[in-house]
């Protein structure tokens, strides 16, 4: 009874401030302080929440472990801590919303185990998911959808997969997916070498706030590769006051963006791209044990490489995404650019050192 007290709790916090949620859920983000500032509930449900604590346990088990000195960091270490912490705090609570549903389609109680840190409860809990899925409404489908987005791959569960890539598939078939056909992979890349250290004007420059990788590669993918912009996955200038905004407020005087937007943030990035994608997951050890064979694949310049962090031996959180600008046949690896550092050509052999799992989307 005492935890479903927790979940309760949990479940019916908010996170706003200056008056949105500051994307709260990906690159653009704030500090535990702020959120404390607000809303002393949320210091509570960080501290209660079991995937945070699990992620701040096992990091103070790797600091311990290693000694990381001069690390050629692709990312603020501290915006990537913000990422991290904002998108487990995300995971949970859309967590709770999916036993909700479940408790309402089965009448089960499922609380424990949909926001348990054990794979085996979690794939129980996407059998369930797949039970339940054509009974539910479709605002509650998006959020177990989000379920096996997070979860499926991962697990390594082969029923889980296959559901969630049945229900990408029909979703490919939908008429917004078929207006964002267009896409020119090549050209995409070929604009991320030429402009990693540029910024236009025309879009917000995320380098005094926040982090600006997911900004540049959805650029490169709709400047450089001519995809429309569709949906929430779009950005808009209203006026050249704030053209690198320094905080919620700023960003709001000056642009328009979805909240939380896939345009700006890695976490919503993913869960728009992926099911619209052709998808390619690697491990941090697989990877580099087997990168020339998948370099003989059909992964290309202009696809989006999505870097994550690990939690729990198994749970994925994305903090970083670059898009693969040059190929190297030498070693067969892809070289990447981003922001947050500028890099024009960085090997994904170097790059991945820092994280534990990689996802490579094939865009169409």
């Amino acid at each position: 009874m005492k935890n479903k007290k927790i979940v309760i709790l949990l479940a019916s916090a908010t996170l706003v401030f200056n008056g949105m949620s500051a994307y709260a859920n990906g690159d653009i983000s704030t500090t535990q302080n702020q959120y404390v500032e607000k809303n002393e509930s949320i210091a509570v449900n960080i501290e209660l929440n079991p995937y945070i604590e699990l992620y701040k346990k096992e990091k103070e088990q790797t600091l311990a472990q290693h000694n990381f000195v001069n690390r050629d960091e692709l990312v603020d270490p501290l915006e990537e801590e913000k990422v991290i912490l904002q998108t487990l705090d995300s995971y949970f609570k859309q967590d709770i919303k999916v036993a909700e549903i479940l408790h309402k389609i089965l009448n089960q109680e499922v609380y424990e185990k949909t926001i348990s840190l054990e794979k085996e409860d979690k794939i129980e809990i996407m059998h369930l998911i797949e039970e339940s899925y054509s009974i539910a409404d479709s605002e509650e489908q998006q959020i177990l959808m989000g379920y096996l987005t997070r979860y499926s791959r991962s697990s390594g569960d082969e029923r889980a997969e296959n559901f969630k890539d049945r229900l990408t598939t029909a979703a490919k078939s939908d008429p917004e997916f078929q207006l964002l056909a267009a896409y020119n992979s090549a050209a995409a890349g070929n604009w991320a070498y030429n402009n990693y250290n540029k910024y236009s004007t025309n879009y917000p420059a995320f380098t005094a706030w926040g982090s600006d990788c997911t900004n540049f590669v959805s650029q490169a993918m709709h400047v450089g590769g001519g995809k429309p912009m569709s949906g929430n996955w779009s950005a808009y200038k209203k006026n050249s006051t704030y053209l690198v905004p320094k905080n919620a407020t700023e960003l709001n005087y000056s642009w328009t963006f979805s909240d939380p937007s896939p345009w700006i943030s890695v976490e919503q990035f993913s869960k728009y791209w992926i099911p619209k994608s052709t998808v390619y997951s690697y491990s941090k050890d697989n990877y580099e044990k087997n990168h020339k064979s998948i370099y003989l694949g059909s992964i290309a310049k202009g696809d989006v490489v999505i870097l994550s962090k690990g939690v729990a031996g198994w749970i994925t959180t994305p903090t970083h995404l670059m898009i693969i600008s040059d190929l190297d046949g030498l070693n067969r690896d892809f070289k990447l650019a981003g922001h947050s550092n500028e890099r024009q050509a960085y090997p994904l052999l170097s790059a991945i050192k820092a994280y534990d799992y990689i996802e490579i989307l094939k865009i169409s």
